[in-house]
C-alpha cells in the first residue's frame, strides 16, 4: 500500500491536469481520476501492481478518458437527421411495402428462396434441407431472384441514393404499372 499512496502524491496533480486537458469539464475530470485512483487501489491490494507505475497510471488514465467518451455518446440525444420519424425512415418503409409483392410476382424457385431468406432471415443452410437443394443452388436461386427483384423494382421507381448508398427518395416511374405499390 506504500507504494500505491507514493504512485498518488507523485501523480495525482499531473494525472489531474492531463485528464483536464482532454474532458470538459473539472467535475469529470476529477471522477475519472477518482477511477484511476480506486483501479490502483484494486490493482496493489491484488499485488499487480506494474514496476513502471507512471507509465501504468497513464495508461489506465488514457483507457478511462476513452471509456468516458465512449459512455457519453450512448446518451447523448439523436440528431434530427437519424431520429425515426425522418424521411428517410419514411422512403425506405414506403418502399418496403413494395418488395413482398414485387418478390410474389417473381417465379416460384426465386419466390421461395428469398422469401425464405430475405424475409423470414433464414440461413443458407437451412435453406438446403428446406428446399431440398445443394448450398450453391441455394446462393444461385437467391442472387438470381435479387436480380430479377432490382429490375422489377427499377422498371417501377426510380430510386435516389444518398453518397453512403442509402434509400433516400423515390419516385414512380411514369407509365410503369407496380405490383402491390402505393402511389
Amino acid at each position: 500500500m506504500e507504494k500505491v499512496e507514493e504512485a498518488w502524491l507523485a501523480y495525482q496533480r499531473k494525472l489531474l491536469s492531463f485528464i483536464r486537458s482532454k474532458v470538459e469539464t473539472t467535475e469529470d475530470a476529477e471522477d475519472i481520476l477518482n477511477d484511476v485512483f480506486a483501479r490502483l487501489t484494486k490493482t496493489a491490494n491484488e499485488n499487480a501492481i506494474a514496476d513502471n507505475v507512471s507509465s501504468w497510471l497513464y495508461r489506465v488514465t488514457n483507457n478511462r478518458i476513452v471509456d468516458y467518451y465512449r459512455a457519453k455518446k450512448r446518451f447523448e440525444q439523436l440528431p434530427e437527421s437519424l431520429s425515426e420519424t425522418s424521411e428517410d425512415t419514411n422512403t425506405i418503409k414506403q418502399l418496403s411495402k413494395c418488395l413482398l409483392p414485387m418478390i410474389q410476382a417473381l417465379p416460384e424457385t426465386y419466390q421461395q428462396a428469398l422469401i425464405l431468406s430475405e424475409i423470414e432471415g433464414k440461413k443458407y443452410k437451412d435453406l438446403t434441407v428446406e428446399l431440398d437443394l445443394s448450398m450453391s443452388a441455394v446462393k444461385s436461386r437467391i442472387l438470381r431472384g435479387r436480380g430479377k427483384l432490382h429490375k422489377s423494382m427499377i422498371s417501377c421507381c426510380t430510386v435516389y441514393r444518398n453518397d453512403a448508398g442509402e434509400a433516400v427518395d423515390y419516385e414512380k416511374n411514369i407509365g410503369s404499372i407496380c405490383t402491390g405499390c402505393e402511389d
